[in-house]
C-alpha cells in the first residue's frame, strides 16, 4: 500500500512538472511570436509614416463634414479630437498626441508623433502636414500656429528629434487669402481643399 501511495505521489509530481514545462514552453513560443509581430509592425510603421502624398477630397460632402466639426473653443477637448479624427490625421501621422498651449500671445497646436519617420519620407510627410495645418487653422480660428514633432530615423538607424511648424503668416504666403477666411463657411472651406489639390 505504501508503494502505491508513493507511486501516485511520484506520478502527480511528474505530471505537475510536465504541465509546468508545457506551459512554460507555450509561453516562450507565444512571446517569441508576439514580439516578432510587434517588431515587424513597428518597423512597418516607421517605413510607411509619411511615405505617400496625401490625397485631398475636394467634394462638397467632405467640406461640409469637416466644416461641421469646426472648433470655436479650443478648450473643448472633445471637439478638437472630433475634428482631428474627421480629418483622418492618424492616416498621415500614425499614432499621435495633440496639445494646445499658449506661447506668449499666440496659441500653438502641437502634434507629436509616436512613430519614427524615415529620413527619405521627411519631405512628403512635411508637405502632408502643411496641408493638415492649413485645414486645422481654418477650422480652429483661435489656433495661430501648428507644429509637428517626430523622431527622424536615418538609414543607419540614428534618430534625431525634428520640429516643423506653420503659422498664419506662412499659410498666407502659400494660399490666395488669409487662412481664417477659409473657415467662414463650408463653401469657403471647400475652396481651401480645391486650392490645396491644385484645382483652383
Amino acid at each position: 500500500m505504501g508503494k502505491l501511495i508513493n507511486n501516485r505521489r511520484a506520478m502527480k509530481l511528474a505530471l505537475a512538472v510536465l504541465i509546468v514545462v508545457i506551459v512554460g514552453f507555450a509561453a516562450v513560443l507565444f512571446f517569441m511570436s508576439y514580439g516578432g509581430r510587434g517588431e515587424a509592425a513597428a518597423e512597418s510603421s516607421v517605413e510607411t509614416t509619411g511615405s505617400q502624398a496625401m490625397k485631398i477630397d475636394t467634394s462638397s460632402d467632405y467640406a461640409e463634414e469637416l466644416y461641421g466639426c469646426k472648433v470655436d473653443d479650443v478648450n473643448d477637448t472633445a471637439a478638437v479630437v472630433k475634428l482631428l479624427e474627421a480629418m483622418g490625421l492618424e492616416n498621415v501621422t500614425g499614432k499621435y498626441t495633440a496639445t494646445i498651449a499658449a506661447e506668449g500671445d499666440i496659441r500653438v497646436l502641437t502634434v507629436t508623433f509616436e512613430d519614427s519617420v524615415q529620413k527619405a519620407n521627411k519631405k512628403t510627410l512635411d508637405d502632408n502636414m502643411v496641408i493638415c495645418a492649413q485645414q486645422m487653422m481654418a477650422l480652429m480660428p483661435s489656433v495661430d500656429k501648428v507644429q509637428w514633432t517626430y523622431s527622424l530615423r536615418s538609414a543607419d538607424a540614428e534618430e534625431e528629434t525634428t520640429t516643423v511648424s506653420l503659422d498664419e503668416a506662412g499659410a498666407r504666403e502659400q494660399l490666395s487669402r488669409n487662412i481664417d477666411k477659409y473657415g467662414e463657411s463650408a463653401r469657403a472651406f471647400r475652396n481651401l481643399l480645391q486650392e490645396q489639390a491644385g484645382e483652383e
